[in-house]
Parts: C-alpha cells; sequence; structure tokens
C-alpha cells in the first residue's frame, strides 16, 4: 500500500509548514552529528549529548502535534518507524516525508 502527499490533510501540512522553522533546528542537529561522525569520532561523542535533548524535545512537542499522538519513545525515528507501516494513509506520508529526510544523510536510518 501506498500512500498519497494529497492524503495527509490541510490541517496538518498547515502544522508541518508553521512548525517547519523549529523541525529544521532538529535536522540540522541531525546532520550535524552525521557530518561529525564521518569526519571527527571524538566531536560527535561530543555532540550526542546535546543532540539527544533536541531530538527527545521534536519527538515530545513537534511529532506530538503533527501525528496528535503522545510519544512512547524518546526519540523521534522509533516514531516513525512505528507510522511507516501504518494502514492511516495520512500518517504513512507524514512519517515518510520526515523519515525522508533522515534518509538524505543516512540511507536506510528510517
Amino acid at each position: 500500500m501506498t500512500a498519497d502527499t494529497k492524503l495527509i490533510g490541510f490541517w496538518t501540512v498547515l502544522a508541518f509548514l508553521l512548525l517547519a522553522p523549529l523541525m529544521a533546528v532538529a535536522y540540522a542537529s541531525y546532520a550535524l552529528l552525521y557530518w561529525l561522525d564521518a569526519r571527527a569520532k571524538w566531536a560527535a561523542y561530543i555532540w550526542l549529548v546535546p543532540f539527544a535533548f533536541i531530538n527527545t524535545l521534536h519527538n515530545w512537542t513537534i511529532c506530538t502535534v503533527l501525528f496528535r499522538e503522545f510519544p512512547r519513545s524518546f526519540f523521534t525515528t522509533p516514531r516513525l518507524k512505528k507510522w511507516k507501516t501504518s494502514s492511516d494513509p495520512s500518517r504513512r506520508e507524514l512519517a515518510d516525508m520526515i523519515g525522508g529526510f533522515l534518509n538524505t544523510h543516512d540511507e536506510g536510518h528510517y
């Protein structure tokens, strides 16, 4: 079964667009962690602590608004993996959209 972007719905798309600047901070943090991991592992380990905080904050706030459910994990990726196989096309497509950003840096991450 394949999801279609038009199935996400107006209110979720609007929330996604309004929250995009905050999401950008989380994804930039992830991109920095991935970049550091490839170039300076010691720096990646240092950055891991602030990144874990940012990722948890992203999951508990932004993803809670977008998916309209309380978190069951600390990080965003487990939530996206759960909704990736959902029978709800709106949530599945949203998870694919958000997870696609992760896969651009780390193929198969999501």
